[in-house]
């Protein structure tokens, strides 16, 4: 009869992701990851084979987590212009902590650049669904009259996805809060406050859609 698993392997994925993104992937040991998930060795091992296989789960942890709950708080927050401004809004804002902190697939790109082709390809798809997420977005702001003259929208999520990078990587190393701030400003300066007629017309569109 099997033995059963002695542990929760969204668990063990959790305190994983949360090692790697803290620490980097050089500086986790195996030891590491038993002390922050409280599998032991033995068991770790019979699951992910050695620590680049845990890096990578904790990795897709993340892109199942992180990635598509913002995501679906960009796509939910009406009206579609707003949802974009407060993305980078909550990003710059944010306790200096978690701001430092950085973005696990950022800081896995900057440690491993294209060293390590599965890690390389996780990223750049997840790159792909936020500026896929965006321009979806800044498509429907066009629409309601958000955007300035101009604006492309597809040209402009790719803007934005490079900005919200390079604030990340920025941000690690402490860079003024100021800095990035104006960066934002610049990037959404295309972006209209929009009406409150339109507010209401574009939800009514996005409910017709569904």
């Amino acid at each position: 009869m099997p033995r059963a698993k002695a542990y929760d392997e969204a668990v063990l994925l959790d305190g994983a992701m949360e090692t790697f993104w803290s620490q980097g992937y050089d500086r986790t040991s195996i030891e590491d990851l038993v002390g922050r998930t409280g599998v032991n060795r033995a068991s770790l091992y019979g699951v992910y084979p050695d620590k680049h296989a845990l890096f990578v789960g904790g990795i897709r942890r993340y892109l199942d987590q992180v990635v598509e709950n913002n995501i679906r708080h960009l796509r939910e927050v009406e009206p579609a212009g707003e949802s974009v401004r407060q993305l980078f809004l909550k990003l710059v804002e944010a306790p200096i902590e978690r701001l430092r902190r950085g973005c696990l697939l950022t800081n896995s790109a900057v440690e491993f650049g294209m060293k390590d082709p599965e890690v390389a390809a996780l990223v750049r798809k997840a790159y792909r669904r936020v500026e896929l997420a965006l321009s979806d977005r800044l498509v429907e702001a066009q629409a309601a009259g958000q955007l300035a003259k101009g604006v492309q929208p597809k040209v402009l999520a790719r803007l934005l996805l490079t900005v919200l990078q390079g604030i990340r990587v920025m941000a690690r190393v402490g860079t003024d809060r100021d800095v990035m701030r104006d960066a934002v400003a610049i990037s959404l300066a295309g972006i209209r406050t929009p009406q409150a007629g339109n507010t209401t017309h574009a939800r009514r569109r996005r409910q017709v859609r569904r």
